[in-house]
């Protein structure tokens, strides 16, 4: 048995430092909550509109969304790698580590873009994991991805540069940035897919389109952001980026990276043993999905903030704020997700309703919108230790957890279930679920054994020799 070093019951705070790390969490998660349900409304408002468009539609495009998050793997890194890195330069006081962090996160995000964009001509081929394809979904699919690939400069630059914001506890500016570009994308989705204001009907290209063309304006404004901030100096000149700094970037958002293309690819995957139970199956747990991604967008939101100032208190060197920081965050966390659990539970079907007015799909979909209801106490812990982990280096870990609860239990129970028991949705389900379940408690386990320690003290040393 594990012996459990720290505790969430205990207070590692004063009483008067308790009240102002909560404020100052909640000042950094509200603008974060916001931007991620914003950069969620990119994806869904496209889900949306082609709901009321074609439910097939919808299904592709569904698919196009999941293969894109895979294949994403150098953005992630960077991003989280960034955000980590100029958390704790600043907690260290490091000036010179931020200015070269940031042009070398400005040539990341450069380079991803390039090669995000070099995919389009591999685009028809990556549909090939989907075998058993309807016709007409493989079509939305093909068409949808493409255009999305070839605009992946924009959507680069937005996540690196947002990220280097957050870095510096700025979560107020990418949260307008994307409510402006998201604005955008509703009013190009409604005119392009369905042929408004002189648009021509272009369906899922134009979905498609809409959402580009409105992450290039955000990453316009982003770039403008990131050269007026002071604390990265950019007007000073050019810093040449260097392999060690990249390294040590990559070395921190890695592990990150590789666990959202387990993540993805195990959803993928996920998917084909949907599509066992039928194409309406599989579009009634899209819709849970992303009834699910708004849900815990309170959680996204407090794991943000835990992520840049368990990096700044790192970077400190103050142990003791790094836990009372962890510890206000899972009890934040549990308030709201708790909350948000009883309402899904309770109102399935006016969410369900965002997303389409099939009676089949709605009634098919209520039953994992409740579900998910259910393990909100779940997801609030694993954002939570996500945050803490992440914040101090310890990038790792979460990495080698979601590959085995992936690959040893979601997938092999939602199989058994689906084959075997002819559960259908509801059997793939009982796999997703177990596995947030495993997930969740392994990474607990984890940071209360104290071991992400060590990780944490060679962060902060090695962000100090930046510069």
């Amino acid at each position: 048995m594990v012996k459990m070093r720290y505790s969430l019951l205990k207070n590692y705070l004063s009483k008067e430092e308790a009240p102002k790390i909560r404020k100052e969490l909640i000042k950094l998660a509200l603008p974060a909550m916001g931007e991620n349900v914003l950069q969620m409304l990119f994806g869904m408002a496209d889900t949306a509109f082609l709901g009321h468009y074609s439910w097939k539609a919808m299904s592709g495009v569904g698919l196009s969304n999941q293969i894109f998050w895979v294949v994403q793997v150098v953005l992630i890194a960077a991003s989280m790698g960034v955000t980590v890195t100029v958390a704790n330069a600043l907690g260290a006081g490091n000036r010179r580590a931020l200015r070269t962090l940031a042009w070398n996160g400005i040539f990341l995000a450069l380079f991803t873009g390039l090669l995000l964009t070099a995919l389009t001509m591999f685009s028809d081929g990556l549909l090939n994991i989907f075998p058993n394809l309807e016709d007409e979904i493989r079509d939305a699919a093909k068409e949808y991805l493409k255009i999305i690939l070839s605009g992946s400069m924009g959507f680069s630059i937005m996540a690196v540069f947002s990220a280097m914001l957050r870095g510096l506890s700025d979560t107020r500016t990418p949260m307008i940035v994307t409510g402006v570009t998201n604005l955008l994308n509703i009013f190009l989705d409604y005119a392009m897919i369905f042929g408004k204001f002189g648009f021509p009907m272009w369906g899922v290209r134009g979905a498609a389109i809409a959402t580009v063309l409105s992450r290039f304006v955000g990453s316009a404004i982003l770039t403008f952001v990131i050269f007026k901030k002071e604390e990265f100096q950019l007007k000073r000149g050019y810093v040449f980026p260097t392999w060690s700094v990249q390294k040590e970037i990559l070395r921190v958002g890695f592990p990150t990276a590789i666990e959202n293309f387990v993540f993805s690819t195990g959803v993928l995957l996920f998917a084909n043993v949907l599509l066992m139970a039928g194409a309406e199956a599989y579009a009634g747990h899209r819709i849970g999905i992303n009834v699910e991604s708004l849900s815990f967008m309170p959680a996204f939101g407090i794991s943000v903030a835990i992520t840049t100032l368990a990096g700044r208190y790192n970077g400190m060197g103050n142990r003791d704020h790094v836990l009372g920081v962890i510890r206000q965050g899972w009890i934040l966390s549990l308030l709201f997700q708790v909350t948000v659990g009883v309402i899904i539970f309770l109102f399935p079907e006016p969410l369900i309703r965002i997303f389409t007015s099939d009676p089949q799909i709605v009634e098919i979909a209520k039953l994992p919108v409740k579900i998910i209801g259910l393990f909100q106490f779940f997801l609030a812990t694993e954002f939570t230790m996500n945050g803490a982990l992440r914040g101090t280096g310890n990038t790792l870990p979460p990495m080698i957890i979601t590959f085995i609860s992936i690959w040893a239990v979601r997938l092999p129970v939602a199989y058994v279930m689906v084959k075997y028991f002819d559960l259908g949705l509801l059997g793939a389900w009982i796999g997703m679920i177990s596995d947030i379940v495993f997930r969740s408690t392994l990474k607990l386990a984890f940071f209360l054994s104290g071991k992400w320690e060590k990780r944490a003290a060679l962060t902060r040393e090695r962000v100090k020799e930046l510069g």
